[in-house]
């Protein structure tokens, strides 16, 4: 799109829009800075206009993104820098944490229930107990290979469990 038919297509739509950014800011020196800015992005970009019958929707929706800049930019915030001693509280002492907890644990019991004997004293002993594997295989009177490779199979078959668990 032409400068000139930029030109054309915005001299009857400056006015509504003038209205409506006087409207949203209530302030005549940052309404007219924002009409400005909305005026310029409209113009840098007006090769992404496709179709320009949709000139003036496209119009407003610049104005109001840049409406809604302006108000996000003239939010009070306050630096946590200015706060030098302030902790935040710790996320995981919170209800849905330990709800998680509870039920990431029920569901770790539930799942490791339908494993063999075999297998759930394989997992008991490395991964809950903490065992070595040749303090496991001590344990259980087996060699470590043995112990190895149940406790393989073991979190292999609790794997499973655990994705049919819902």
């Amino acid at each position: 799109m032409t400068g000139e038919t930029f030109a054309n297509l915005l001299v009857p739509n400056l006015q509504p829009l003038r209205r409506l950014v006087h409207t949203r800011l209530r302030t005549s020196d940052h309404a007219d800075d924002v009409l400005q800015q909305t005026l310029l992005l409209a113009f840098a970009r007006r090769d992404q206009l496709r179709v320009q019958s949709k000139f003036k929707s496209w119009l407003w929706s610049i104005a109001f993104n840049e409406i809604r800049a302006f108000h996000r930019s003239a939010r009070p915030h306050v630096s946590l820098d200015e706060f030098p001693h302030f902790e935040p509280p710790d996320d995981a002492s919170g209800p849905l944490a330990s709800y998680e907890r509870t039920e990431r644990a029920e569901r770790l019991h539930a799942s490791i229930a339908t494993l063999a004997e075999r297998d759930r004293t394989a997992i008991r002993l490395v991964d809950l107990g903490g065992m070595s594997m040749a303090e496991a295989a001590g344990q259980l009177a087996v060699s470590k290979a043995a112990v190895k490779s149940t406790h393989y199979r073991a979190r292999q078959r609790l794997s499973h469990a655990l994705r049919g668990v819902v």
